[in-house]
Protein backbone atom coordinates (compact mmCIF):
# COMPACT_ATOMS: atom_id res chain seq x y z
CA UNK A 1 0.00 0.00 0.00
CA UNK A 2 2.86 2.36 0.74
CA UNK A 3 4.16 1.90 -2.81
CA UNK A 4 0.73 2.71 -4.24
CA UNK A 5 0.62 5.91 -2.20
CA UNK A 6 4.18 6.85 -3.22
CA UNK A 7 3.48 6.20 -6.91
CA UNK A 8 0.63 8.73 -6.72
CA UNK A 9 2.42 11.40 -4.68
CA UNK A 10 0.81 10.23 -1.45
CA UNK A 11 -2.61 10.77 -3.09
CA UNK A 12 -2.39 14.45 -2.18
CA UNK A 13 -4.17 15.65 -5.32
CA UNK A 14 -6.74 12.83 -5.22
CA UNK A 15 -8.11 13.06 -1.68
CA UNK A 16 -10.20 15.84 -0.12
CA UNK A 17 -8.39 18.18 2.25
CA UNK A 18 -10.98 17.53 4.94
CA UNK A 19 -9.85 13.89 5.22
CA UNK A 20 -10.86 10.52 3.81
CA UNK A 21 -12.77 7.37 4.68
CA UNK A 22 -11.95 3.94 3.31
CA UNK A 23 -13.50 0.52 2.80
CA UNK A 24 -11.18 -2.51 2.85
CA UNK A 25 -12.79 -5.65 1.38
CA UNK A 26 -11.00 -8.81 2.44
CA UNK A 27 -9.10 -6.80 5.04
CA UNK A 28 -7.58 -9.62 7.15
CA UNK A 29 -5.05 -9.61 8.68
CA UNK A 30 -5.25 -5.82 8.42
CA UNK A 31 -2.00 -4.49 6.96
CA UNK A 32 -3.61 -2.11 4.46
CA UNK A 33 -6.18 -0.89 6.98
CA UNK A 34 -3.50 -0.24 9.59
CA UNK A 35 -1.45 1.74 7.09
CA UNK A 36 -4.37 4.00 6.18
CA UNK A 37 -5.50 4.39 9.80
CA UNK A 38 -2.05 5.74 10.67
CA UNK A 39 -2.45 8.45 8.02
CA UNK A 40 -3.37 11.71 9.83
CA UNK A 41 -5.85 12.49 7.05
CA UNK A 42 -7.86 9.33 7.77
CA UNK A 43 -11.23 9.98 9.43
CA UNK A 44 -12.72 6.49 9.53
CA UNK A 45 -12.23 3.01 8.13
CA UNK A 46 -14.45 0.01 7.40
CA UNK A 47 -13.38 -3.55 6.83
CA UNK A 48 -15.10 -6.74 5.69
CA UNK A 49 -13.55 -10.17 6.11
CA UNK A 50 -14.54 -13.83 6.28
CA UNK A 51 -14.98 -15.06 9.87
CA UNK A 52 -12.17 -17.28 11.12
CA UNK A 53 -14.77 -19.95 11.92
CA UNK A 54 -15.32 -20.25 8.15
CA UNK A 55 -11.62 -20.29 7.31
CA UNK A 56 -10.94 -16.56 7.27
CA UNK A 57 -7.78 -15.10 8.72
CA UNK A 58 -7.87 -13.23 12.06
CA UNK A 59 -7.85 -9.43 11.95
CA UNK A 60 -5.12 -7.73 13.99
CA UNK A 61 -6.43 -4.17 13.68
CA UNK A 62 -7.47 -2.41 16.89
CA UNK A 63 -8.64 1.17 16.44
CA UNK A 64 -11.52 3.26 17.73
CA UNK A 65 -12.29 4.60 14.25
CA UNK A 66 -12.23 1.24 12.47
CA UNK A 67 -15.42 -0.82 12.06
CA UNK A 68 -15.09 -4.50 11.19
CA UNK A 69 -17.84 -6.52 9.54
CA UNK A 70 -17.37 -10.28 9.51
CA UNK A 71 -19.15 -11.76 6.52
CA UNK A 72 -18.63 -13.91 3.43
CA UNK A 73 -18.26 -11.57 0.45
CA UNK A 74 -19.96 -14.18 -1.73
CA UNK A 75 -23.13 -14.03 0.39
CA UNK A 76 -23.72 -10.34 1.14
CA UNK A 77 -25.09 -7.62 -1.14
CA UNK A 78 -24.61 -3.85 -1.31
CA UNK A 79 -27.48 -3.26 1.10
CA UNK A 80 -25.83 -5.49 3.71
CA UNK A 81 -22.71 -3.34 4.02
CA UNK A 82 -22.36 -1.35 7.24
CA UNK A 83 -19.94 1.00 5.52
CA UNK A 84 -20.94 4.53 4.66
CA UNK A 85 -19.73 6.34 1.55
CA UNK A 86 -15.95 6.29 1.24
CA UNK A 87 -13.17 7.98 -0.70
CA UNK A 88 -10.99 4.89 -1.07
CA UNK A 89 -12.06 1.32 -1.74
CA UNK A 90 -9.52 -1.51 -1.51
CA UNK A 91 -10.39 -4.88 -3.10
CA UNK A 92 -7.77 -7.40 -2.01
CA UNK A 93 -9.76 -10.49 -1.04
CA UNK A 94 -8.47 -13.93 -1.99
CA UNK A 95 -10.48 -16.81 -3.35
CA UNK A 96 -9.88 -19.28 -0.52
CA UNK A 97 -9.58 -23.03 -0.63
CA UNK A 98 -8.54 -25.50 2.02
CA UNK A 99 -4.84 -24.96 1.30
CA UNK A 100 -5.31 -21.15 1.44
CA UNK A 101 -7.37 -20.56 4.56
CA UNK A 102 -7.14 -20.29 8.30
CA UNK A 103 -6.45 -23.68 9.86
CA UNK A 104 -6.73 -25.12 6.31
CA UNK A 105 -10.50 -25.47 6.69
CA UNK A 106 -12.47 -23.31 4.27
CA UNK A 107 -16.24 -23.42 4.77
CA UNK A 108 -17.27 -20.59 2.45
CA UNK A 109 -18.83 -20.59 -1.01
CA UNK A 110 -17.12 -22.80 -3.58
CA UNK A 111 -17.19 -22.35 -7.34
CA UNK A 112 -16.79 -24.78 -10.22
CA UNK A 113 -13.15 -23.89 -10.88
CA UNK A 114 -10.47 -21.52 -9.70
CA UNK A 115 -11.14 -19.12 -12.58
CA UNK A 116 -14.86 -19.19 -11.79
CA UNK A 117 -14.09 -18.23 -8.20
CA UNK A 118 -11.38 -15.63 -8.87
CA UNK A 119 -13.43 -13.67 -11.39
CA UNK A 120 -16.64 -13.97 -9.37
CA UNK A 121 -14.94 -12.66 -6.22
CA UNK A 122 -13.26 -9.77 -8.05
CA UNK A 123 -16.51 -8.63 -9.67
CA UNK A 124 -18.36 -9.02 -6.37
CA UNK A 125 -15.85 -6.72 -4.70
CA UNK A 126 -16.40 -4.16 -7.47
CA UNK A 127 -20.15 -4.55 -7.03
CA UNK A 128 -19.92 -3.89 -3.29
CA UNK A 129 -17.15 -1.31 -3.32
CA UNK A 130 -18.36 0.91 -6.16
CA UNK A 131 -21.78 1.09 -4.52
CA UNK A 132 -20.09 3.01 -1.67
CA UNK A 133 -17.42 4.92 -3.59
CA UNK A 134 -17.95 8.67 -3.80
CA UNK A 135 -17.44 10.76 -6.92
CA UNK A 136 -13.75 11.40 -7.49
CA UNK A 137 -12.89 8.40 -5.32
CA UNK A 138 -10.11 5.83 -5.69
CA UNK A 139 -10.40 2.10 -6.37
CA UNK A 140 -7.38 -0.10 -5.58
CA UNK A 141 -7.42 -3.80 -6.44
CA UNK A 142 -5.07 -6.68 -7.08
CA UNK A 143 -4.85 -8.37 -10.45
CA UNK A 144 -2.61 -10.94 -12.10
CA UNK A 145 -0.96 -11.37 -15.48
CA UNK A 146 1.46 -13.95 -16.83
CA UNK A 147 1.99 -14.56 -20.53
CA UNK A 148 3.39 -18.04 -21.26
CA UNK A 149 2.96 -17.54 -25.01
CA UNK A 150 0.44 -16.68 -27.72
CA UNK A 151 -0.53 -20.32 -28.30
CA UNK A 152 -1.86 -20.99 -24.81
CA UNK A 153 -5.69 -21.21 -24.93
CA UNK A 154 -6.10 -20.18 -21.29
CA UNK A 155 -3.96 -17.07 -21.85
CA UNK A 156 -5.93 -16.10 -24.96
CA UNK A 157 -9.20 -16.32 -23.03
CA UNK A 158 -7.78 -14.55 -19.97
CA UNK A 159 -6.46 -11.62 -22.00
CA UNK A 160 -9.79 -11.19 -23.76
CA UNK A 161 -11.59 -10.96 -20.41
CA UNK A 162 -8.88 -8.59 -19.14
CA UNK A 163 -9.36 -6.25 -22.10
CA UNK A 164 -13.08 -6.09 -21.36
CA UNK A 165 -12.61 -5.45 -17.65
CA UNK A 166 -10.01 -2.71 -18.04
CA UNK A 167 -11.99 -1.08 -20.84
CA UNK A 168 -14.89 -0.75 -18.42
CA UNK A 169 -12.63 0.66 -15.70
CA UNK A 170 -11.04 3.19 -18.06
CA UNK A 171 -14.51 4.35 -18.96
CA UNK A 172 -15.49 4.84 -15.30
CA UNK A 173 -12.25 6.42 -13.99
CA UNK A 174 -10.13 9.33 -15.09
CA UNK A 175 -6.89 7.37 -14.67
CA UNK A 176 -6.05 3.66 -14.46
CA UNK A 177 -2.45 2.97 -13.46
CA UNK A 178 -0.61 -0.24 -12.57
CA UNK A 179 1.85 -0.56 -9.67
CA UNK A 180 4.23 -3.53 -9.58
CA UNK A 181 6.20 -3.85 -6.35
CA UNK A 182 9.98 -4.25 -6.47
CA UNK A 183 10.01 -5.84 -3.02
CA UNK A 184 6.85 -7.86 -2.43
CA UNK A 185 5.79 -10.64 -4.80
CA UNK A 186 8.24 -9.31 -7.38
CA UNK A 187 8.52 -12.76 -8.97
CA UNK A 188 4.77 -13.37 -8.92
CA UNK A 189 2.24 -12.45 -11.57
CA UNK A 190 0.23 -10.24 -9.20
CA UNK A 191 0.25 -6.45 -9.25
CA UNK A 192 -1.96 -3.63 -8.02
CA UNK A 193 -4.10 -1.26 -10.03
CA UNK A 194 -5.04 2.21 -8.84
CA UNK A 195 -8.10 3.76 -10.51
CA UNK A 196 -8.60 7.41 -9.59
CA UNK A 197 -11.18 10.16 -10.23
CA UNK A 198 -14.31 7.98 -10.15
CA UNK A 199 -17.03 9.17 -12.55
CA UNK A 200 -20.02 8.28 -10.49
CA UNK A 201 -22.59 9.88 -12.79
CA UNK A 202 -21.41 7.70 -15.68
CA UNK A 203 -21.42 4.69 -13.36
CA UNK A 204 -25.10 5.31 -12.59
CA UNK A 205 -25.99 6.22 -16.15
CA UNK A 206 -24.54 3.02 -17.63
CA UNK A 207 -26.10 0.89 -14.87
CA UNK A 208 -22.75 -0.71 -14.15
CA UNK A 209 -23.89 -1.76 -10.67
CA UNK A 210 -26.56 -3.97 -12.23
CA UNK A 211 -24.07 -5.28 -14.81
CA UNK A 212 -21.66 -6.36 -12.08
CA UNK A 213 -24.40 -8.11 -10.12
CA UNK A 214 -25.67 -10.01 -13.16
CA UNK A 215 -22.15 -11.13 -14.13
CA UNK A 216 -21.44 -12.30 -10.59
CA UNK A 217 -24.60 -14.41 -10.48
CA UNK A 218 -23.75 -15.82 -13.91
CA UNK A 219 -20.36 -17.07 -12.68
CA UNK A 220 -21.92 -18.73 -9.62
CA UNK A 221 -24.86 -20.36 -11.39
CA UNK A 222 -23.44 -21.31 -14.78
CA UNK A 223 -23.15 -24.97 -15.77
CA UNK A 224 -20.07 -24.30 -17.92
CA UNK A 225 -17.26 -26.47 -16.61
CA UNK A 226 -14.39 -25.24 -18.77
CA UNK A 227 -13.39 -21.74 -17.68
CA UNK A 228 -12.10 -20.98 -21.19
CA UNK A 229 -15.71 -21.05 -22.37
CA UNK A 230 -16.91 -18.40 -19.90
CA UNK A 231 -18.18 -15.17 -21.44
CA UNK A 232 -17.54 -12.39 -18.92
CA UNK A 233 -18.61 -8.75 -19.44
CA UNK A 234 -19.47 -9.00 -23.15
CA UNK A 235 -21.26 -5.63 -22.84
CA UNK A 236 -17.86 -3.92 -22.53
CA UNK A 237 -17.05 -4.76 -26.15
CA UNK A 238 -19.16 -1.78 -27.20
CA UNK A 239 -16.68 0.51 -25.44
CA UNK A 240 -13.53 -1.08 -26.83
CA UNK A 241 -11.41 0.61 -29.48
CA UNK A 242 -8.04 -0.34 -30.99
CA UNK A 243 -6.42 2.51 -29.05
CA UNK A 244 -7.85 1.31 -25.73
CA UNK A 245 -6.87 -2.30 -26.45
CA UNK A 246 -3.31 -1.21 -27.25
CA UNK A 247 -3.10 0.85 -24.08
CA UNK A 248 -4.17 -2.12 -21.98
CA UNK A 249 -1.85 -4.50 -23.85
CA UNK A 250 1.08 -2.14 -23.28
CA UNK A 251 0.31 -2.12 -19.57
CA UNK A 252 0.30 -5.93 -19.47
CA UNK A 253 3.58 -6.01 -21.40
CA UNK A 254 5.18 -3.71 -18.83
CA UNK A 255 4.05 -5.99 -16.03
CA UNK A 256 5.43 -9.01 -17.87
CA UNK A 257 8.80 -7.33 -18.48
CA UNK A 258 9.13 -6.23 -14.86
CA UNK A 259 8.37 -9.73 -13.66
CA UNK A 260 10.87 -11.26 -16.08
CA UNK A 261 13.56 -8.80 -15.00
CA UNK A 262 13.07 -9.82 -11.37
CA UNK A 263 12.97 -13.46 -12.39
CA UNK A 264 16.24 -13.24 -14.33
CA UNK A 265 17.82 -11.26 -11.52
CA UNK A 266 16.81 -13.91 -9.02
CA UNK A 267 18.22 -16.65 -11.25
CA UNK A 268 21.51 -14.76 -11.56
CA UNK A 269 21.79 -14.25 -7.81
CA UNK A 270 20.91 -17.88 -7.23
CA UNK A 271 23.62 -18.94 -9.66
CA UNK A 272 26.13 -16.72 -7.89
CA UNK A 273 25.16 -18.22 -4.57
CA UNK A 274 25.55 -21.72 -5.96
CA UNK A 275 28.88 -21.15 -7.70
CA UNK A 276 30.49 -18.97 -5.04
CA UNK A 277 32.91 -20.99 -2.95
CA UNK A 278 33.26 -20.22 0.72
CA UNK A 279 36.65 -21.59 1.86
CA UNK A 280 35.22 -22.15 5.33
CA UNK A 281 32.30 -24.30 4.11
CA UNK A 282 34.37 -27.44 3.52
CA UNK A 283 33.67 -30.69 5.36
CA UNK A 284 36.77 -32.87 5.73
CA UNK A 285 36.79 -36.62 6.45
CA UNK A 286 40.05 -38.31 7.41
CA UNK A 287 40.89 -41.00 6.67
CA UNK A 288 38.68 -41.24 3.62
CA UNK A 289 35.96 -43.84 4.23
CA UNK A 290 36.85 -46.98 2.27
CA UNK A 291 34.74 -47.94 -0.73
CA UNK A 292 32.96 -44.56 -0.67
CA UNK A 293 32.79 -43.02 -4.12
CA UNK A 294 32.39 -39.32 -4.78
CA UNK A 295 28.81 -39.88 -5.92
CA UNK A 296 27.97 -41.73 -2.72
CA UNK A 297 29.50 -38.96 -0.61
CA UNK A 298 27.58 -36.25 -2.47
CA UNK A 299 24.38 -38.23 -2.04
CA UNK A 300 25.00 -38.63 1.69
CA UNK A 301 25.82 -34.96 2.25
CA UNK A 302 23.17 -33.45 -0.04
CA UNK A 303 20.55 -33.90 2.65
CA UNK A 304 22.25 -31.03 4.50
CA UNK A 305 22.61 -28.68 1.52
CA UNK A 306 24.07 -28.18 -1.92
CA UNK A 307 27.50 -29.77 -2.46
CA UNK A 308 29.58 -28.08 -5.16
CA UNK A 309 32.29 -30.70 -5.51
CA UNK A 310 34.33 -33.40 -3.79
CA UNK A 311 38.14 -33.28 -3.57
CA UNK A 312 40.37 -36.20 -2.64
CA UNK A 313 43.86 -36.04 -1.21
CA UNK A 314 46.19 -38.77 -0.05
CA UNK A 315 44.42 -39.78 3.15
CA UNK A 316 41.34 -37.58 3.28
CA UNK A 317 38.33 -36.44 1.29
CA UNK A 318 36.63 -33.04 1.45
CA UNK A 319 33.26 -31.73 0.28
CA UNK A 320 32.71 -28.08 -0.67
CA UNK A 321 29.28 -26.78 0.40
CA UNK A 322 27.61 -23.70 -1.01
CA UNK A 323 26.50 -22.29 2.35
CA UNK A 324 28.53 -22.33 5.54
CA UNK A 325 25.54 -23.05 7.79
CA UNK A 326 24.78 -26.17 5.77
CA UNK A 327 28.35 -27.40 6.22
CA UNK A 328 28.15 -26.72 9.96
CA UNK A 329 24.92 -28.69 10.20
CA UNK A 330 26.48 -31.59 8.32
CA UNK A 331 29.54 -31.72 10.60
CA UNK A 332 27.46 -31.48 13.76
CA UNK A 333 25.11 -34.26 12.71
CA UNK A 334 27.78 -36.58 11.32
CA UNK A 335 29.90 -36.24 14.44
CA UNK A 336 27.06 -37.13 16.76
CA UNK A 337 25.75 -39.98 14.61
CA UNK A 338 29.20 -41.36 13.69
CA UNK A 339 27.76 -42.23 10.30
CA UNK A 340 31.19 -43.02 8.82
CA UNK A 341 32.48 -45.01 11.79
CA UNK A 342 34.61 -44.36 14.84
CA UNK A 343 37.90 -44.22 12.93
CA UNK A 344 36.88 -41.36 10.62
CA UNK A 345 37.54 -37.86 11.94
CA UNK A 346 35.19 -35.14 10.69
CA UNK A 347 35.89 -31.44 10.91
CA UNK A 348 35.16 -28.16 9.20
CA UNK A 349 37.72 -26.11 7.31
CA UNK A 350 36.45 -23.14 9.27
CA UNK A 351 37.83 -24.76 12.42
CA UNK A 352 41.28 -25.04 10.85
CA UNK A 353 41.23 -21.38 9.84
CA UNK A 354 40.17 -20.30 13.32
CA UNK A 355 42.84 -22.29 15.23
CA UNK A 356 46.24 -20.48 15.63
CA UNK A 357 49.31 -22.25 14.23
CA UNK A 358 52.84 -21.79 15.62
CA UNK A 359 55.35 -20.69 13.00
CA UNK A 360 59.08 -21.24 13.07
CA UNK A 361 59.79 -18.00 14.93
CA UNK A 362 57.33 -18.69 17.73
CA UNK A 363 58.59 -22.26 17.98
CA UNK A 364 62.17 -21.01 18.26
CA UNK A 365 61.24 -18.79 21.19
CA UNK A 366 58.95 -21.28 22.83
CA UNK A 367 60.05 -22.00 26.40
CA UNK A 368 60.93 -25.43 27.63
CA UNK A 369 59.64 -27.06 30.77
CA UNK A 370 62.26 -25.32 32.93
CA UNK A 371 60.98 -21.90 31.90
CA UNK A 372 64.01 -21.13 29.71
CA UNK A 373 64.31 -20.66 25.96
CA UNK A 374 65.47 -23.69 23.98
CA UNK A 375 68.77 -22.09 23.06
CA UNK A 376 69.49 -21.38 26.72
CA UNK A 377 69.64 -25.11 27.45
CA UNK A 378 71.01 -26.30 24.11
CA UNK A 379 74.64 -25.24 24.64
CA UNK A 380 74.57 -22.75 21.73
CA UNK A 381 76.40 -19.84 23.39
CA UNK A 382 75.44 -20.89 26.92
CA UNK A 383 77.48 -23.12 29.17
CA UNK A 384 75.63 -24.91 31.90
CA UNK A 385 78.98 -25.89 33.53
CA UNK A 386 80.03 -22.39 34.50
CA UNK A 387 82.50 -23.40 37.23
CA UNK A 388 84.89 -21.53 39.50
CA UNK A 389 87.87 -22.09 37.17
CA UNK A 390 86.08 -20.19 34.46
CA UNK A 391 85.51 -17.39 36.95
CA UNK A 392 89.26 -17.10 37.32
CA UNK A 393 89.90 -17.22 33.59
CA UNK A 394 87.37 -14.51 32.94
CA UNK A 395 88.81 -12.36 35.71
CA UNK A 396 92.35 -12.75 34.30
CA UNK A 397 91.26 -11.73 30.79
CA UNK A 398 89.03 -8.86 31.80
CA UNK A 399 90.89 -7.67 34.86
CA UNK A 400 87.79 -7.77 36.99
CA UNK A 401 85.22 -9.99 38.55
CA UNK A 402 83.46 -12.31 36.17
CA UNK A 403 79.68 -12.70 36.20
CA UNK A 404 78.13 -15.84 37.59
CA UNK A 405 77.11 -16.99 34.09
CA UNK A 406 76.84 -15.34 30.66
CA UNK A 407 73.75 -13.32 29.87
CA UNK A 408 71.03 -15.42 28.25
CA UNK A 409 70.42 -12.76 25.64
CA UNK A 410 74.06 -11.86 25.01
CA UNK A 411 75.07 -15.46 24.35
CA UNK A 412 73.21 -15.97 21.07
CA UNK A 413 74.08 -12.43 19.97
CA UNK A 414 77.79 -13.13 20.49
CA UNK A 415 77.51 -16.41 18.63
CA UNK A 416 75.84 -14.73 15.68
CA UNK A 417 78.51 -12.02 15.63
CA UNK A 418 81.27 -14.63 15.54
CA UNK A 419 79.60 -16.49 12.71
CA UNK A 420 79.23 -13.26 10.73
CA UNK A 421 82.93 -12.46 11.13
CA UNK A 422 83.92 -15.97 10.06
CA UNK A 423 81.76 -15.75 6.99
CA UNK A 424 83.34 -12.44 6.00
CA UNK A 425 80.10 -10.49 5.73
CA UNK A 426 76.80 -11.15 4.07
CA UNK A 427 76.56 -12.76 0.61
CA UNK A 428 77.80 -10.47 -2.14
CA UNK A 429 79.91 -8.38 0.23
CA UNK A 430 83.49 -7.79 -1.03
CA UNK A 431 85.55 -5.42 1.13
CA UNK A 432 87.70 -2.96 -0.83
CA UNK A 433 91.21 -1.88 0.27
CA UNK A 434 91.56 1.62 1.54
CA UNK A 435 92.51 4.20 -1.00
CA UNK A 436 90.84 2.43 -3.91
CA UNK A 437 87.89 4.30 -5.30
CA UNK A 438 84.85 2.31 -6.26
CA UNK A 439 82.30 3.50 -8.81
CA UNK A 440 80.00 4.43 -5.95
CA UNK A 441 82.64 6.47 -4.12
CA UNK A 442 83.65 8.08 -7.38
CA UNK A 443 80.08 9.19 -7.99
CA UNK A 444 79.88 10.53 -4.44
CA UNK A 445 83.11 12.44 -4.93
CA UNK A 446 81.85 13.89 -8.18
CA UNK A 447 78.61 14.97 -6.53
CA UNK A 448 80.47 16.61 -3.68
CA UNK A 449 82.81 18.46 -6.04
CA UNK A 450 79.86 19.71 -8.08
CA UNK A 451 78.19 21.07 -4.98
CA UNK A 452 81.40 22.81 -3.86
CA UNK A 453 81.93 24.21 -7.35
CA UNK A 454 78.53 25.77 -7.39
CA UNK A 455 79.30 27.49 -4.10
CA UNK A 456 82.92 28.64 -4.86
CA UNK A 457 84.12 29.79 -8.33
CA UNK A 458 87.75 29.90 -7.21
CA UNK A 459 87.59 26.30 -6.11
CA UNK A 460 86.33 25.39 -9.57
CA UNK A 461 89.31 27.08 -11.25
CA UNK A 462 91.74 25.38 -8.85
CA UNK A 463 90.21 21.97 -9.54
CA UNK A 464 90.59 22.41 -13.31
CA UNK A 465 94.35 23.11 -12.93
CA UNK A 466 95.00 20.21 -10.54
CA UNK A 467 95.69 16.61 -11.55
CA UNK A 468 93.51 13.87 -10.03
CA UNK A 469 95.31 11.82 -7.43
CA UNK A 470 95.68 8.10 -7.68
CA UNK A 471 93.15 7.54 -4.96
CA UNK A 472 90.52 9.44 -6.96
CA UNK A 473 91.04 7.42 -10.13
CA UNK A 474 88.83 4.42 -10.87
CA UNK A 475 90.53 1.01 -10.55
CA UNK A 476 90.56 0.54 -14.33
CA UNK A 477 92.85 3.59 -14.82
CA UNK A 478 95.71 2.02 -12.90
Amino acid sequence: MAEVFEAHNNLDALLPRSGFRFLDLGCAPGGFSSYMLEDPRCLMGFGVTLPSSSGGFPVRVRSSNFFLQQADLFEIGPTDLVSSEVNICVCDAQYLRNNISWDEKYRGVRCRSKQHGVWALLLKQFWLGLSRLMAGGILIFRFGWRDPGPDDPATIWYKEMTLRLFTLLMDLFGQVREVKSDYFNALQSSFYVCCSNFRRERFVEREVLKLLGVTFNYLLSTHIEDSNDLDILPQADRLRTPEVDKKISDMLDRIQKIRLVHEQSRKWHHKQEVTREDPRAVVVLSPAPPKLSDEDLVSALSVYGHVLRVDREEHQVSAQFTILDQARSAVSTLRSSKAFGEAVRIWLREEEMASPTADGWSAEWQHNGAGQPHWAASGDGADTNWTGSKHAEAAARGGGAAPDRPSAVAAPAAAKSAKAKAAGGPPGFAPQPRGVATPATQREAGTASTESASSSPSASRTRRRSTPSASARPPSSR
